[in-house]
Protein backbone atom coordinates (compact mmCIF):
# COMPACT_ATOMS: atom_id res chain seq x y z
CA UNK A 1 0.00 0.00 0.00
CA UNK A 2 1.55 3.05 -0.77
CA UNK A 3 2.70 5.65 1.83
CA UNK A 4 -0.14 8.08 0.76
CA UNK A 5 -3.04 6.34 0.35
CA UNK A 6 -2.21 4.76 4.13
CA UNK A 7 -2.13 8.65 5.12
CA UNK A 8 -5.12 9.29 3.59
CA UNK A 9 -6.70 6.14 5.41
CA UNK A 10 -5.19 6.92 9.03
CA UNK A 11 -6.37 10.60 8.98
CA UNK A 12 -9.74 9.41 8.24
CA UNK A 13 -9.58 6.87 11.07
CA UNK A 14 -8.02 9.22 13.29
CA UNK A 15 -11.06 11.73 12.29
CA UNK A 16 -13.26 9.41 13.80
CA UNK A 17 -11.69 9.11 16.98
CA UNK A 18 -11.21 12.51 17.47
CA UNK A 19 -15.18 12.71 17.29
CA UNK A 20 -15.39 10.31 19.49
CA UNK A 21 -13.36 12.17 21.91
CA UNK A 22 -9.67 10.18 21.63
CA UNK A 23 -6.66 12.94 21.73
CA UNK A 24 -3.14 10.87 20.65
CA UNK A 25 -0.33 10.81 18.67
CA UNK A 26 0.30 8.32 16.16
CA UNK A 27 3.71 7.42 15.11
CA UNK A 28 4.26 5.33 11.86
CA UNK A 29 7.46 2.67 11.42
CA UNK A 30 9.07 5.65 8.87
CA UNK A 31 9.03 7.78 12.04
CA UNK A 32 6.43 9.92 10.68
CA UNK A 33 3.37 11.48 12.90
CA UNK A 34 -0.41 11.91 12.77
CA UNK A 35 -1.89 14.32 15.72
CA UNK A 36 -5.70 13.44 16.43
CA UNK A 37 -7.67 15.19 18.62
CA UNK A 38 -7.09 18.26 20.81
CA UNK A 39 -4.54 17.01 23.29
CA UNK A 40 -2.54 14.86 21.00
CA UNK A 41 0.30 14.74 23.37
CA UNK A 42 -1.73 12.99 26.18
CA UNK A 43 -0.63 9.41 24.47
CA UNK A 44 2.13 8.52 22.21
CA UNK A 45 0.87 5.11 20.08
CA UNK A 46 4.06 4.20 18.48
CA UNK A 47 3.92 1.52 15.24
CA UNK A 48 7.08 -0.63 15.16
CA UNK A 49 6.08 -2.77 12.37
CA UNK A 50 4.57 -2.36 8.94
CA UNK A 51 2.24 -4.96 10.03
CA UNK A 52 0.65 -3.68 12.97
CA UNK A 53 -0.39 -0.68 10.58
CA UNK A 54 -2.00 -3.32 8.37
CA UNK A 55 -4.12 -4.74 11.29
CA UNK A 56 -5.54 -1.04 12.31
CA UNK A 57 -6.37 -0.10 8.64
CA UNK A 58 -8.37 -3.31 8.09
CA UNK A 59 -10.04 -2.80 11.13
CA UNK A 60 -8.71 -6.29 12.19
CA UNK A 61 -8.95 -5.83 16.31
CA UNK A 62 -7.34 -8.82 17.22
CA UNK A 63 -4.37 -8.54 15.29
CA UNK A 64 -3.88 -5.25 16.79
CA UNK A 65 -4.15 -6.44 19.36
CA UNK A 66 -2.01 -8.83 19.44
CA UNK A 67 0.78 -6.32 18.00
CA UNK A 68 0.50 -4.38 21.19
CA UNK A 69 0.91 -7.83 23.31
CA UNK A 70 3.73 -8.61 21.47
CA UNK A 71 5.60 -5.00 21.40
CA UNK A 72 5.00 -4.18 17.92
CA UNK A 73 2.95 -1.35 19.06
CA UNK A 74 3.76 0.72 22.70
CA UNK A 75 1.68 3.27 23.67
CA UNK A 76 2.97 6.18 26.12
CA UNK A 77 0.65 8.08 28.16
CA UNK A 78 -3.05 7.63 28.58
CA UNK A 79 -3.77 3.99 27.20
CA UNK A 80 -7.52 5.14 27.30
CA UNK A 81 -6.93 7.43 24.61
CA UNK A 82 -5.78 4.60 21.97
CA UNK A 83 -9.19 2.87 22.86
CA UNK A 84 -11.21 5.19 20.93
CA UNK A 85 -10.09 3.07 17.73
CA UNK A 86 -12.71 0.46 19.37
CA UNK A 87 -15.36 2.62 18.00
CA UNK A 88 -13.77 2.49 14.99
CA UNK A 89 -13.47 -1.40 14.61
CA UNK A 90 -15.72 -4.94 14.21
CA UNK A 91 -15.15 -6.78 17.29
CA UNK A 92 -17.39 -9.82 16.14
CA UNK A 93 -19.34 -9.87 18.57
CA UNK A 94 -23.08 -9.92 16.99
CA UNK A 95 -21.99 -12.60 14.59
CA UNK A 96 -25.22 -15.39 14.68
CA UNK A 97 -23.04 -17.72 13.79
CA UNK A 98 -19.67 -17.70 15.26
CA UNK A 99 -22.12 -17.44 18.43
CA UNK A 100 -24.14 -20.63 17.64
CA UNK A 101 -20.79 -22.70 17.36
CA UNK A 102 -19.96 -21.38 20.75
CA UNK A 103 -23.23 -22.66 22.21
CA UNK A 104 -22.60 -25.93 19.91
CA UNK A 105 -19.69 -26.47 21.68
CA UNK A 106 -20.86 -26.16 25.31
CA UNK A 107 -23.96 -28.43 24.37
CA UNK A 108 -21.07 -31.29 23.45
CA UNK A 109 -18.71 -30.54 26.46
CA UNK A 110 -19.70 -27.99 28.77
CA UNK A 111 -17.86 -28.87 31.64
CA UNK A 112 -14.41 -29.16 29.77
CA UNK A 113 -15.14 -25.89 28.34
CA UNK A 114 -15.79 -24.74 31.89
CA UNK A 115 -12.34 -26.14 33.62
CA UNK A 116 -10.40 -24.40 30.26
CA UNK A 117 -11.83 -21.02 30.12
CA UNK A 118 -11.63 -21.09 34.41
CA UNK A 119 -7.77 -22.40 34.50
CA UNK A 120 -7.03 -20.51 31.80
CA UNK A 121 -7.83 -16.68 33.48
CA UNK A 122 -8.20 -17.71 37.25
CA UNK A 123 -5.03 -20.31 37.44
CA UNK A 124 -2.75 -18.08 37.75
CA UNK A 125 -0.33 -17.52 41.31
CA UNK A 126 -2.77 -15.19 43.66
CA UNK A 127 0.20 -12.23 43.53
CA UNK A 128 -0.84 -11.13 40.14
CA UNK A 129 -3.96 -10.42 41.09
CA UNK A 130 -3.56 -9.20 44.34
CA UNK A 131 -1.21 -6.99 43.19
CA UNK A 132 -4.06 -4.88 42.14
CA UNK A 133 -7.18 -5.57 43.88
CA UNK A 134 -7.98 -3.77 46.90
CA UNK A 135 -7.56 -5.44 50.45
CA UNK A 136 -11.23 -7.20 49.80
CA UNK A 137 -9.46 -9.27 47.09
CA UNK A 138 -13.03 -8.61 44.84
CA UNK A 139 -13.00 -9.19 41.63
CA UNK A 140 -16.41 -7.72 40.55
CA UNK A 141 -17.59 -4.27 40.78
CA UNK A 142 -18.34 -2.85 44.26
CA UNK A 143 -20.79 0.07 44.46
CA UNK A 144 -19.34 3.86 44.41
CA UNK A 145 -20.30 6.54 46.02
CA UNK A 146 -18.94 8.55 43.47
CA UNK A 147 -16.15 8.77 41.27
CA UNK A 148 -13.76 9.05 43.85
CA UNK A 149 -14.57 7.12 46.53
CA UNK A 150 -12.30 4.72 48.04
CA UNK A 151 -12.19 1.39 46.20
CA UNK A 152 -12.49 -0.90 49.39
CA UNK A 153 -15.45 1.15 50.69
CA UNK A 154 -17.10 0.62 47.78
CA UNK A 155 -16.32 -3.19 47.56
CA UNK A 156 -17.49 -3.34 51.84
CA UNK A 157 -20.27 -1.66 50.72
CA UNK A 158 -21.72 -4.10 48.00
CA UNK A 159 -20.85 -6.72 50.15
CA UNK A 160 -23.10 -5.81 53.28
CA UNK A 161 -25.70 -4.92 50.64
CA UNK A 162 -25.89 -8.72 49.39
CA UNK A 163 -26.14 -9.54 53.02
CA UNK A 164 -28.60 -7.43 53.75
CA UNK A 165 -30.61 -8.04 50.54
CA UNK A 166 -30.49 -12.00 51.30
CA UNK A 167 -31.26 -10.88 55.63
CA UNK A 168 -28.57 -13.31 56.01
CA UNK A 169 -27.71 -13.57 60.15
CA UNK A 170 -25.01 -15.47 61.82
CA UNK A 171 -25.22 -19.17 61.80
CA UNK A 172 -27.34 -19.26 58.50
CA UNK A 173 -25.74 -21.23 55.58
CA UNK A 174 -25.25 -19.30 51.95
CA UNK A 175 -23.96 -20.46 48.90
CA UNK A 176 -20.95 -18.68 47.18
CA UNK A 177 -20.73 -19.76 43.68
CA UNK A 178 -17.36 -19.11 42.04
CA UNK A 179 -16.41 -17.71 45.33
CA UNK A 180 -12.62 -16.26 43.87
CA UNK A 181 -10.41 -15.46 46.66
CA UNK A 182 -12.70 -15.52 49.65
CA UNK A 183 -14.12 -11.90 49.02
CA UNK A 184 -17.66 -12.46 50.31
CA UNK A 185 -16.51 -15.62 52.30
CA UNK A 186 -14.25 -13.79 54.65
CA UNK A 187 -16.45 -10.78 54.95
CA UNK A 188 -19.82 -13.06 55.83
CA UNK A 189 -18.07 -15.55 57.26
CA UNK A 190 -16.38 -13.20 59.95
CA UNK A 191 -19.86 -12.28 61.21
CA UNK A 192 -20.62 -15.74 61.98
CA UNK A 193 -22.59 -16.27 58.62
CA UNK A 194 -21.66 -19.95 57.22
CA UNK A 195 -20.60 -19.64 53.29
CA UNK A 196 -20.23 -22.89 51.03
CA UNK A 197 -17.37 -21.54 48.34
CA UNK A 198 -17.54 -23.49 45.10
CA UNK A 199 -14.73 -22.59 42.51
CA UNK A 200 -13.40 -24.50 39.91
CA UNK A 201 -9.95 -22.93 40.13
CA UNK A 202 -7.53 -25.18 41.95
CA UNK A 203 -5.36 -22.35 42.68
CA UNK A 204 -8.12 -20.42 44.32
CA UNK A 205 -9.19 -23.39 46.08
CA UNK A 206 -6.07 -23.76 47.61
CA UNK A 207 -6.05 -19.91 48.66
CA UNK A 208 -9.29 -20.18 50.38
CA UNK A 209 -9.07 -23.10 52.30
CA UNK A 210 -5.45 -21.70 53.92
CA UNK A 211 -7.88 -18.39 54.35
CA UNK A 212 -10.79 -20.51 56.31
CA UNK A 213 -8.00 -22.50 58.52
CA UNK A 214 -6.03 -18.95 59.50
CA UNK A 215 -8.57 -16.89 60.01
CA UNK A 216 -10.54 -19.66 61.55
CA UNK A 217 -14.22 -19.32 59.39
CA UNK A 218 -17.00 -21.21 59.89
CA UNK A 219 -16.86 -22.50 55.92
CA UNK A 220 -16.14 -24.45 53.41
CA UNK A 221 -14.74 -24.39 50.00
CA UNK A 222 -15.43 -27.48 47.25
CA UNK A 223 -13.39 -27.47 44.11
CA UNK A 224 -15.80 -28.63 41.78
CA UNK A 225 -17.87 -28.00 38.81
CA UNK A 226 -21.16 -26.31 39.69
CA UNK A 227 -22.82 -28.47 37.29
CA UNK A 228 -21.81 -30.90 39.68
CA UNK A 229 -21.98 -29.51 42.55
CA UNK A 230 -24.53 -31.23 44.82
CA UNK A 231 -25.01 -29.74 48.23
CA UNK A 232 -25.29 -31.57 51.42
CA UNK A 233 -27.90 -29.00 52.69
CA UNK A 234 -30.21 -26.25 51.92
CA UNK A 235 -29.18 -23.22 52.26
CA UNK A 236 -30.51 -19.94 53.50
CA UNK A 237 -29.25 -17.75 50.24
CA UNK A 238 -26.65 -17.84 47.24
CA UNK A 239 -24.60 -14.96 45.92
CA UNK A 240 -22.84 -14.92 42.03
CA UNK A 241 -20.20 -12.47 42.42
CA UNK A 242 -19.20 -12.61 38.77
CA UNK A 243 -19.88 -15.75 38.20
CA UNK A 244 -23.11 -16.19 35.85
CA UNK A 245 -20.62 -14.56 32.89
CA UNK A 246 -19.36 -18.69 33.28
CA UNK A 247 -22.68 -20.17 33.90
CA UNK A 248 -25.13 -19.27 30.75
CA UNK A 249 -27.42 -21.86 31.52
CA UNK A 250 -30.05 -20.09 33.07
CA UNK A 251 -32.49 -22.39 33.46
CA UNK A 252 -30.27 -24.67 35.17
CA UNK A 253 -29.01 -22.19 37.58
CA UNK A 254 -32.52 -21.14 38.40
CA UNK A 255 -33.78 -24.82 38.97
CA UNK A 256 -30.69 -25.17 40.73
CA UNK A 257 -31.67 -22.56 43.69
CA UNK A 258 -35.12 -23.46 43.22
CA UNK A 259 -34.55 -26.82 44.54
CA UNK A 260 -31.76 -25.82 47.10
CA UNK A 261 -32.47 -22.68 48.76
CA UNK A 262 -35.00 -22.84 51.53
CA UNK A 263 -38.27 -21.25 51.68
CA UNK A 264 -38.09 -17.32 51.62
CA UNK A 265 -34.32 -17.65 51.26
CA UNK A 266 -32.93 -14.85 48.36
CA UNK A 267 -29.95 -14.84 46.00
CA UNK A 268 -27.56 -12.12 45.17
CA UNK A 269 -26.16 -12.01 42.00
CA UNK A 270 -23.85 -8.88 40.20
CA UNK A 271 -22.66 -9.51 36.43
CA UNK A 272 -21.93 -7.60 33.22
CA UNK A 273 -24.00 -7.54 29.92
CA UNK A 274 -23.94 -5.94 26.70
CA UNK A 275 -26.75 -4.78 24.17
CA UNK A 276 -24.80 -6.06 21.45
CA UNK A 277 -25.25 -9.56 22.37
CA UNK A 278 -23.53 -12.10 25.26
CA UNK A 279 -20.70 -13.03 23.27
CA UNK A 280 -17.47 -10.85 23.88
CA UNK A 281 -14.73 -9.93 21.09
CA UNK A 282 -12.06 -11.91 19.64
CA UNK A 283 -9.29 -10.60 21.96
CA UNK A 284 -11.15 -11.15 25.07
CA UNK A 285 -12.65 -14.55 24.04
CA UNK A 286 -8.60 -15.54 23.09
CA UNK A 287 -6.68 -13.83 26.19
CA UNK A 288 -8.90 -13.56 28.97
CA UNK A 289 -12.09 -15.44 29.22
CA UNK A 290 -11.71 -18.20 26.42
CA UNK A 291 -14.42 -20.91 26.33
CA UNK A 292 -17.88 -20.19 27.25
CA UNK A 293 -17.79 -17.39 28.91
CA UNK A 294 -19.59 -14.27 28.02
CA UNK A 295 -21.69 -11.39 28.64
CA UNK A 296 -25.32 -11.99 30.93
CA UNK A 297 -28.93 -11.23 28.97
CA UNK A 298 -30.87 -10.25 31.92
CA UNK A 299 -34.18 -10.64 30.48
CA UNK A 300 -33.16 -14.36 29.84
CA UNK A 301 -32.07 -14.58 33.28
CA UNK A 302 -34.84 -12.77 34.93
CA UNK A 303 -37.30 -15.32 32.71
CA UNK A 304 -35.31 -17.99 33.91
CA UNK A 305 -35.72 -17.32 37.73
CA UNK A 306 -39.50 -16.36 37.30
CA UNK A 307 -40.09 -19.87 35.43
CA UNK A 308 -38.41 -21.50 38.04
CA UNK A 309 -41.14 -19.66 40.60
CA UNK A 310 -38.35 -17.32 41.94
CA UNK A 311 -39.47 -13.81 42.07
CA UNK A 312 -37.01 -10.74 40.95
CA UNK A 313 -37.05 -8.16 43.86
CA UNK A 314 -34.69 -6.01 42.00
CA UNK A 315 -32.45 -5.26 39.28
CA UNK A 316 -30.19 -2.55 39.68
CA UNK A 317 -27.73 -0.54 36.90
CA UNK A 318 -24.58 -0.63 38.68
CA UNK A 319 -22.36 0.46 35.08
CA UNK A 320 -20.89 4.24 36.89
CA UNK A 321 -20.03 1.29 39.50
CA UNK A 322 -18.47 -1.25 37.48
CA UNK A 323 -16.70 1.72 35.18
CA UNK A 324 -14.73 3.08 38.55
CA UNK A 325 -13.84 -0.26 39.96
CA UNK A 326 -12.06 -1.90 36.73
CA UNK A 327 -10.67 2.47 36.21
CA UNK A 328 -8.88 1.88 40.01
CA UNK A 329 -7.92 -1.92 38.92
CA UNK A 330 -6.07 -0.67 36.21
CA UNK A 331 -4.16 2.22 37.83
CA UNK A 332 -3.05 0.07 40.05
CA UNK A 333 -1.92 -2.22 37.66
CA UNK A 334 -0.39 0.47 36.26
CA UNK A 335 1.64 1.06 39.07
CA UNK A 336 3.08 -2.41 39.54
CA UNK A 337 3.46 -3.38 35.90
CA UNK A 338 7.17 -3.81 36.08
CA UNK A 339 7.46 -5.49 39.15
CA UNK A 340 4.61 -7.91 37.71
CA UNK A 341 5.49 -8.19 34.11
CA UNK A 342 9.26 -9.40 35.10
CA UNK A 343 7.73 -12.29 37.16
CA UNK A 344 4.28 -13.31 35.29
CA UNK A 345 5.66 -11.84 31.32
CA UNK A 346 5.03 -8.66 29.17
CA UNK A 347 2.68 -10.46 27.97
CA UNK A 348 0.16 -10.88 30.39
CA UNK A 349 0.63 -7.56 32.03
CA UNK A 350 -0.34 -6.10 28.61
CA UNK A 351 -3.53 -8.19 27.87
CA UNK A 352 -4.77 -7.31 31.53
CA UNK A 353 -4.28 -3.65 31.18
CA UNK A 354 -5.93 -3.89 27.29
CA UNK A 355 -8.64 -5.82 28.96
CA UNK A 356 -9.29 -3.35 32.33
CA UNK A 357 -8.85 -0.18 30.03
CA UNK A 358 -11.11 -1.31 27.66
CA UNK A 359 -13.37 -2.73 30.00
CA UNK A 360 -13.68 0.92 30.94
CA UNK A 361 -14.09 2.58 27.99
CA UNK A 362 -16.88 0.53 27.28
CA UNK A 363 -18.72 0.92 30.48
CA UNK A 364 -18.29 4.45 29.98
CA UNK A 365 -19.86 4.62 26.56
CA UNK A 366 -22.29 2.15 27.77
CA UNK A 367 -21.31 -0.69 25.33
CA UNK A 368 -21.56 -2.64 28.11
CA UNK A 369 -23.61 -2.27 31.29
CA UNK A 370 -23.13 -3.50 34.78
CA UNK A 371 -25.72 -4.80 37.02
CA UNK A 372 -26.84 -6.29 40.55
CA UNK A 373 -30.29 -8.03 40.81
CA UNK A 374 -31.70 -9.69 44.03
CA UNK A 375 -34.44 -12.64 43.26
CA UNK A 376 -36.05 -14.79 46.29
CA UNK A 377 -38.43 -18.19 46.64
CA UNK A 378 -41.69 -17.81 47.46
CA UNK A 379 -43.11 -17.60 50.76
CA UNK A 380 -42.67 -15.47 54.14
CA UNK A 381 -38.87 -13.14 53.76
CA UNK A 382 -37.16 -13.53 56.68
Amino acid sequence: MRASSVRVRLQALGAGIAAAGGSLTAVLPDGATLAIGTSPERTRVRFHTPAAVRALLRGDHLALAEAYLHQEVDIDGDLRQALFVTDELDLGTRSRLRQALVWLRFLVDRRRLNRDSIARHYDRPPDFFLAWLDSSRSYTHGFYAGPDDDLTAAQHRKLQFAIDALALAPGMDVLDVGCGWGSFLEYAGTRGIRVHGVTLSHDQHAFVTELIRERRLPCTVTCVDFHDYRPAQPFDGAVFMGSLEHLPDYRYVARFLARHLRPGARMYADFVSSREGWLAGAFLRKYIFPGISGYVDPAALRASLTEAGLEVDELGDDTPSCAYTVRDWARALERDRSRLAERHGEVAVRAFLLYLWSSHHFLETRRTQAHHLVAGQGGQHR
